[in-house]
């Protein structure tokens, strides 16, 4: 039976005002559960960062306690000796780095793959894989042993930097850490990884984020503060 346009019309509905509002919140709902997930996501990569970071500082107190000083402190002096520019890839691996050499104990030992080198060889690291991958992180930097000094004074530190980590996992370290949010004070500093000197003065509220995501790099001064 044929219909005619009025009753075709009549049988295409179209959504009401509640249905509407219904599919709205329903994508409401799937919107929020999409960016609380990806916080969560967030928070726990940022607590994964720091808890790399925590292991490797831990490895380097237990080198200290069985040998009698950090590894990558071939003179010992208390400080890593690495204290030349590291910006960029600062690993190439190289195989014959070993333990310093005891015939020169004053010598020091700029390759920054040293302090691996030894953790490995002193099985403390149990991994003999490629130095580059064992100090990546998560957020695809690296993590760097070196001495590091303040943009005001001279004194040196031993510090663990983290390169491009994120503003967010930044901050959210910083909070943990020093338990307030200022990268010029506590154990955790706004650090420039290729002079290797960390922020000791200004306002330290990170002004060169300009979004959560910028990348930066800190670096925690595990052994003293100044």
């Amino acid at each position: 039976m044929r219909k005619n346009f009025k009753e075709v019309l009549g049988m295409r509905k179209g959504f009401t005002l509640i249905e509407l509002a219904i599919v709205l919140v329903i994508i409401g709902i799937i919107i929020g559960a999409i960016l609380k997930g990806q916080e969560l996501i967030n928070n726990a990569r940022a607590k994964r960062l720091q808890n790399d970071m925590r292991g490797l500082v831990a490895m380097m107190w237990t080198f200290s306690d069985r040998y009698g000083r950090f590894p990558g402190d071939c003179n010992r002096d208390g400080l890593v000796d690495v204290n030349v520019s590291v910006a960029g890839l600062p690993y190439d691996n190289n195989p014959s780095v070993g333990f310093c050499n005891p015939n020169t104990p004053s010598a020091t030992a700029t390759d920054p793959d040293q302090w691996l080198a030894e953790l490995k060889k002193a099985k403390i690291l149990g991994s003999d894989a490629d130095n580059r991958d064992l100090a990546r992180h998560l957020f695809s930097g690296y993590f760097i042993m070196a001495q590091v000094s303040p943009n005001t004074g001279t004194k040196k530190f031993n510090g663990l930097i983290m390169t491009d980590v994120p503003c967010f996992a930044a901050k959210m370290i910083d909070s943990s850490v020093d338990n307030t949010l200022n990268s010029a004070a506590g154990r955790i500093r706004v650090v420039n990884a290729s002079s290797l000197v960390f922020t000791n003065n200004g306002s330290g509220n990170y002004s060169s984020c300009t979004t959560e995501d910028t990348p930066i790099d800190i670096v925690y001064l595990w052994d003293k503060a100044p």
